[in-house]
Formats: structure tokens, sequence, C-alpha cells
């Protein structure tokens, strides 16, 4: 009895050996989930002001996620890509990347206004070639600025896109008469104008309204300038609305596709009211969508 129970638990024994449990698959993976987050000072030249955060929305794909690249102002000297935060958080919620960038900021230099756009260049490259690796299309942009940055971003929208790649631009407050502008702020003129552009303005020669001319969107704009849509507030002490205005008029003549929004009882910085913070990026959002 004893053998023949140890020959039926070594049959069992037996058929046990080599029968491994049957493979289980592992569930398929889910899809990846890109999330909502800005990437600090990112370097694009080897000076400590050529840095941009890069702010990407959540469920971002280099099909749909467009590129916004902001530039912020004061007077060409002076300013923070922070204080551009609330527009690079504004855009990427509305499920836009976005470029927010600093730019080297000096007066009395050889050619400022060079300079500057050439930072914004570089800037604009750099950005594009993260395109693949962040997850957002690399194969257009729009570009926005604030003050001295609507001007610089306005003279790269109309100067340096041969390309095309910029497909619609904003203007907050930006001057884009820069001759214009000398004789009818004088402070601004004798403060700013004339160091940033290198060059006396009074008393007048043909060379010194050439360059301010020259240094102006509303000069360089052609019937190939990206439609433009331009934000003012209505008391602003700094830029008068007559840059806009005149800048929207001088678009009209050469076919353009232009806007303009005046906020009434309102200043340089108009942000600081929240309903218009909003508005002004819902009205960004439907130009932006109007010009794919």
């Amino acid at each position: 009895m004893k053998f023949f129970s140890f020959l039926l638990i070594s049959f069992f024994a037996l058929s046990l050996i080599g029968c491994e449990p049957e493979p289980i698959d592992p569930p398929p993976p889910g899809p990846i989930v890109l999330r909502d987050t800005t990437i600090k000072d990112i370097p694009y030249g080897a000076n400590n002001s050529q840095k941009f955060d890069l702010g990407l929305p959540a469920n971002r794909n280099t099909a749909n996620t467009q590129l916004v690249v902001v530039v912020h102002g004061g007077g060409w000297a002076t300013g923070d890509k922070n204080e551009l935060t609330w527009l690079l958080n504004g855009l990427k919620q509305r499920g836009y990347a976005v470029a927010n960038i600093n730019y080297r900021l000096t007066l009395n230099q050889p050619d400022n206004y060079k300079m500057q756009l050439d930072d914004v260049d570089s800037a604009v490259q750099n950005v594009l070639r993260l395109a693949s690796t962040h997850t957002y299309n690399g194969q257009k942009l729009y570009i926005s600025g604030h003050s001295a940055g609507g001007h610089l971003a306005m003279s790269y929208a109309y100067t340096r896109n041969a390309s095309g790649k910029v497909k619609a631009a904003v203007s907050l407050a930006g001057p884009a008469n820069l001759y214009s502008m000398s004789y009818y702020n004088f402070n601004i003129y004798n403060q700013i104008l004339e160091p940033f552009l290198g060059v006396p303005l009074f008393p007048s020669t043909p060379a010194a309204t050439q360059r301010y001319q020259d240094c102006s969107p509303y000069f360089r704009a052609t019937a190939s300038a990206p439609p433009t849509i331009f934000f003012h507030g209505e008391w602003d002490p700094v830029v008068y609305t007559d840059q806009s205005n005149g800048m929207y008029a001088k678009l009209g003549t050469l076919g353009v596709g232009r806007k303009i929004i005046i906020y009434p009882f309102t200043f340089h910085d108009w942000w600081t009211d929240g309903t218009k913070t909003a508005n002004t990026m819902d009205e960004m959002k439907a130009w932006f969508t109007a010009y794919p």
C-alpha cells in the first residue's frame, strides 16, 4: 500500500514538472498623457539675457498645437519676460505652445535695433528646432509683443519672414512709426528713441530721417506682411493710440488683414483689468484661428 501511494505521488509530481503557467500578455499601453508644463530659462545664445520660457499645454501634439512667440516691452532698454507670464499662461490654457523670450537690452550701441531683431530671430529658430522634442507644430508660428516688444514683433513679422512661417502678428500697444513718435512725444524721443537709434533727429537730416523710417514697421510693411491685430488703451500716455491707428490704416492700403481693438478708459498696461485680459487672449485665439 505504501509502495502504491509512493507511485501515485511520484506520478503527480512528474506530471507537474514542465507544466508552466500560460503566459499572460501585458495590457496594451495606454496613450501617453502630456501634461501642462513650463520650462524656464532655455538658452538660445551665450549672453545671459538670451533665454526664453517655453509654456507647453496639456494633450499637445505636433500637428495641431500651434506656437506663439511673445516679446516683452520696456523701451528696448529694460523689462523682462516675466512681465508677460500672464500671456504665456493664458495662451497655454487655450491650447498654444508659448515661447516668452528675453533679449539683450541696451541703448547707445552701434545698432541696437539690428541686435535685438537678431535676438528675436535666434530665439525663434531655437524654438522651432525644439518642436519635435517638446511636441508642438514647428512649421509655423504667431508672434506678439507689448510696447517695445510689439515694435520688435511687427518688425520681425514684416522684415524677417521670407520663409512665410509667421502666419499672423499681434501688437499690444507697440510703436509702429518711430519718426512721427519722435515729434509728438519729445521725452520719449530724448530718453529712449535717440539713444536706441543712435542718431539725433533734431535738427533733421535725410540720413536721420531714413534711419528712423528704416526702423519703423510703418515704413517696412509690404503687401506680403502677415495679418496683424492691434490692442491699445485709449488713454495710453506712453505710446499714443495713433501708433496703432496709423499702422492699421497702412495695412489697409496694402490689402493686409488687420483688426484693431481700443480699450476705453485704459492706459499702457490695460491687462490689470481681468476682463480685458481674458478678452485680449480670446481675441488673439480667434485671430490665430482665422489665419492657420
